[in-house]
This record gives structure tokens, C-alpha cells and sequence, in this order.
């Protein structure tokens, strides 16, 4: 079975090495199950090292990618699904205690989110306010408006509504910290072409091959048990764990409602779980081996308006301090490929092995982000900072965590070539 599923990739040279900060581990699932929720995970605020900036530079401009915030599923079937068939356990008389438990917490989920999915949700609110906070606070003096200082904040969203719920957030925490900063919103069909630029899902290739993987780590006959008295009343018990699972996931996405249903799930289970989460996202969105390399060329259009953008700042042409720009992880993770960024950027063969090398809940939590911190000093040169997820992201690039910006620049149109 792994000889079939390795045919789906094919073999090239690794990009970087970056296994540690990527690898996601059993104790790391244990210590919190929510990250085994994978690309639904909610959002981990990171810190930036402690790195002092260069002598004599100063900060003058932030560029910025962000995915929208926690949401509701996207899809009706995400809940309506497991709920059909806990009711009809339920009117089959099969539902343990501790069915009935997770019957009415299903219900409760699927009720919230009944006429939104795909909306954000409080938490996703909360989660763009506080990355704008941080940013705030870690560069005040790009955000300083005194002396009459004007500061101007571009920002722009694709068309769908939880992005622009998660630009006003961010926004609107900024203008609460400085009410004399200028905002500029805009969410146009004008911007699509870079801020949600096209890219190869793989979605049957990638399916078959997670589907597979998580029928050679995971027996569902415990869990099962634990919920029915009769196993035989689902059709197909590992698809109901799964359809658990998600729902599972996104529990965290709606906190408001204070509900959790991962007592139901062993660690291991779990583990298995979010494995063949990562590996499905993995092939959709991510560096896999086999469509890795036309996914991240899909960001090439993302890389180049960050980098023009920045250019047109630093030459003077363009009076912003930054440039905000909010979408989906359809399009960072490419970007975050593209650019070759440690621990987002490796490339492997086996969907057995997409564990050790990326983790989704790291690379694309929901409200992941990127950002481009630019410094200058009195004769004009310019270091560049990069953050994922507010964690400083190494590149192939010598000079990190501060990178010369022309060279920076130069790298960046190699990648855009």
C-alpha cells in the first residue's frame, strides 16, 4: 500500500532544513489537543527573537500577508453529517452516555453555525485585533504620530466577507491604539490577481492519499464502541470518526460556546488523525514533492507586489507605513513554499514522511500571517526582518534574522523568474 501511495509523489532534492521546528509530535498533540485540528487550529501568537535591531537602523515600514481568522466550516456537511447519524443512533436506541453527551454538543455546534458557514467567528476577531496590537506595540515608532506626523495604513481584502471582517478587525485595534493614524480599506476585484492568485488543489490525488494513510494508522473500533452499543448502525466507522474529528476541530473556532468533545479521543488517536490532516494539506496547498513546485509558482504574483510595494516606499514614491493585506492559506502557504521559508518549505516523497518535515497547524493556523519588518539607516540601507506568525522565518539567505534588503530583492526575482 505505501509502494502506491509514494507513486503519487515524485522525488526531488530537499529545499532546506528546518525537521525540528516543523516536526509535530504525539507530546505536542497531548500538551494541547487542539493543534491536532490541524488547519483549523486557532491561532498561537509567537514571539519574535530577541534579537536586538541593527545600530543605527530604524523601523519605517511593515509589509504584511494574513489569513482570515477562526471561522465556522465552510461546508454544511461538516456538521450536518455526523449529526444525521448520531440522530439516527439516537432513534436507533444504540447512543452510549456518552453518545448523548457528544449528540447535544453537536447539536449545539451545528446550530451556531447553521446560515454561517464560513463566517468568522469571535475568536477570529479577537485573534486579528491581537496581532495588531502586537504589531502596535513591538514598532511604536513606525505607528507614532507625533509632532503632526502622518501615518497612513493601506489595507486590502479579497472579496469573501471573513477576510473583510478580519481587515476592519485589525484595523479598527489600530485606530483604537492611535486614533490619528490614517486608514485606507479596500476589498476589489482589482487585487485578486495578487492576493488570491490561482493554484493546484490536487483534491481527489490528495484525498485518496490521506484517506489511505489514516486506514493504515487508525482502527476505529474504540471509539466507536465508546459511543455506540452498537457498531454496526454507521456504514463506514472510520469516515464517522473522521466527520467527529473535524467537528472535534472546530469546536475551538467557536470558544464562545465553551465546548470541547477531545475527551472522546485518545492521544494516539488524535495523532493519527491530524497525520493524515497534514498530509492532505500537504499535497493540496503545500511543498509536496510532486505539485509542490506549480503551487508555490502560483505565489509569484503575491511575492512581486510585496516586494514593488516595498520598493516603491523605499525609493520614496509611496508615503505608507503599511501595507496590510488579508486572504486565505490557499495563497500563503505557496507563498511561505516560494519563498523557502524553514520549516514550511521541505519537500518529501511518502506521505508517511509529511509529518516529520511541515506541520499545517504551524505553517497556516487560522489568522497565520507573514510580515515584512524594513529598516533603514542614515545612508539609506535597508535590512529587512521577516516573521511568521510573529516567529522570525529563516531563509537560505545569509544575515537572519535582519536580511540586506537588495539582496533580499535580488532573491526574490530568482524565485519570480
Amino acid at each position: 500500500m505505501m509502494r502506491a501511495l509514494r507513486a503519487l509523489f515524485l522525488l526531488v532534492p530537499l529545499l532546506t532544513a528546518g525537521y525540528a521546528a516543523a516536526q509535530t509530535t504525539l507530546a505536542e498533540i497531548a500538551g494541547c489537543r487542539d493543534r491536532a485540528a490541524g488547519i483549523y487550529h486557532s491561532y498561537e501568537p509567537g514571539t519574535p527573537s530577541d534579537v536586538p535591531v541593527p545600530e543605527g537602523y530604524e523601523v519605517f515600514y511593515i509589509s504584511h500577508y494574513g489569513r482570515h481568522g477562526s471561522r465556522y466550516h465552510a461546508s454544511p456537511e461538516a456538521y450536518e453529517a455526523p449529526l444525521a447519524a448520531l440522530r439516527q443512533a439516537a432513534s436507533a436506541g444504540v447512543l452510549t452516555p456518552a453518545g448523548r453527551e457528544l449528540l447535544h454538543k453537536v447539536e449545539c455546534l451545528a446550530d451556531d453555525a447553521r446560515s454561517r458557514y464560513g463566517d468568522l467567528t469571535p475568536r477570529g476577531v479577537a485573534e486579528h485585533r491581537g496581532i495588531a496590537e502586537r504589531m502596535f506595540r513591538a514598532w511604536p515608532r513606525l505607528f507614532s504620530t507625533e509632532g503632526g506626523r502622518e501615518v497612513r495604513i493601506e489595507s486590502r481584502a479579497t472579496l469573501v466577507p471573513r477576510c473583510i471582517l478580519s481587515m476592519a478587525a485589525f484595523n479598527e485595534r489600530l485606530k483604537e491604539l492611535n486614533p490619528s493614524l490614517v486608514m485606507v480599506r479596500e476589498a476589489s476585484e482589482r487585487y485578486l490577481p495578487y492576493l488570491a492568485s490561482g493554484y493546484a488543489a490536487h483534491d481527489v490525488e490528495a484525498e485518496r492519499a490521506a484517506d489511505s494513510l489514516l486506514r493504515v494508522r487508525l482502527d476505529p473500533a474504540r471509539f466507536v464502541a465508546a459511543l455506540l452499543t452498537d457498531p454496526g448502525a454507521v456504514d463506514d466507522p472510520l469516515l464517522f470518526m473522521r466527520q467527529l474529528y473535524v467537528v472535534a476541530g472546530m469546536a475551538q473556532d467557536a470558544a464562545h460556546l465553551g465546548l470541547s468533545c477531545y475527551d472522546l479521543f485518545t492521544d494516539e488517536e488524535l495523532y493519527a488523525l491530524w497525520e493524515s490532516e497534514n498530509a492532505l494539506r500537504y499535497l493540496q496547498m503545500g511543498p509536496s514533492a510532486a505539485y509542490g513546485a506549480e503551487i508555490a509558482a502560483s505565489a509569484r504574483p503575491l511575492l512581486r507586489n510585496i516586494v514593488e510595494t516595498a520598493q516603491l516606499v523605499i525609493d520614496g514614491r509611496e508615503q505608507v507605513a503599511a501595507s496590510l493585506r488579508f486572504g486565505h492559506d490557499a495563497f500563503l502557504m505557496p507563498l511561505l513554499s516560494l519563498l523557502r521559508i524553514e520549516g514550511a518549505s521541505e519537500r518529501v516523497a511518502d506521505p508517511g514522511e509529511v509529518a516529520r518535515v511541515w506541520s499545517v497547524e504551524k505553517v497556516s493556523p487560522m489568522a497565520a500571517n507573514i510580515q515584512f519588518v524594513f529598516f533603514r539607516n542614515e545612508e539609506g540601507k535597508v535590512k529587512v526582518r521577516i516573521l511568521h506568525n510573529e516567529h522570525d522565518a529563516r531563509l537560505p539567505l545569509p544575515g537572519a534574522p535582519y536580511y540586506d534588503w537588495e539582496e533580499f530583492r535580488d532573491y526574490c526575482g530568482t524565485l519570480c523568474r
